[in-house]
């Protein structure tokens, strides 16, 4: 029974360790992007090494490409042309 209990308590510690780090790098990847300030007009390069890698690219048609930022609470959309920014789709 007191191994049980343990297991629980070890369980429900990860589950939040878990949660607190997820939204972390929500905070902490929000801050880039307003450290970063207007996004077009910008690199893709520059985007890229100040608020890191996206969490997916995907192409857009007419040589555009989106980029998605992910985390808990926290999502952006960045649309770019031949390596420029032209705005952002969303954010959230």
């Amino acid at each position: 029974m007191t191994e049980l209990i343990i297991l629980a308590i070890v369980a429900l510690f990860a589950t939040f360790a878990t949660a607190y780090a997820g939204v972390v790098r929500s905070i902490a990847l929000r801050r880039k992007f307003e450290q970063l300030g207007q996004v077009t007009g910008r690199s893709l390069e520059e985007v890229l090494r100040h608020v890191g890698k996206p969490n997916r690219r995907e192409p857009a048609g007419n040589g555009r490409e989106l980029l998605f930022w992910r985390r808990i609470n926290f999502q952006v959309v960045l649309r770019f042309t031949g390596g420029m920014c032209d705005g952002m789709d969303y954010t959230g």
